[in-house]
């Protein structure tokens, strides 16, 4: 009985454990920026706009595309190779070591 009551404490622990070093590889501050596409990779692993942000000189902003991205055009999902370069976006990421692209939306 005992050894079952410290299993599951131990696998307790575990799972917090897991949740919270989740937790930190998310962790960052989500940005938002509005922009035109200036280049998209090739291989579609990453999107690059000209956005004005906090009413400064608009600067690039690239970001990483992976799997978790999501990709909308007028509100439906989509793919990266829907977006060109010239188009505005607005791209939602994970401000962190490096930018994961969350959401990519063109109206």
């Amino acid at each position: 009985m005992r050894k079952s009551v410290f299993m599951v404490l131990v696998a307790a622990a575990l799972s917090v454990l897991l949740v919270t070093v989740a937790m930190a590889a998310e962790s960052g501050k989500m940005e938002t920026a509005t922009g035109k596409v200036t280049s998209i990779d090739p291989q579609g692993k990453a999107i690059t706009i000209s956005a004005k942000m906090g009413g400064k000189e608009a600067m690039d902003v690239g970001t990483v595309v992976d799997e978790n991205t999501i990709v909308k055009v007028k509100g439906k999902k989509a793919t990266l190779d829907d977006i060109k370069v010239g188009d505005t976006v607005t791209i939602r990421y994970l401000k962190s070591d490096n930018l994961y692209a969350k959401e990519i939306m063109k109206k």
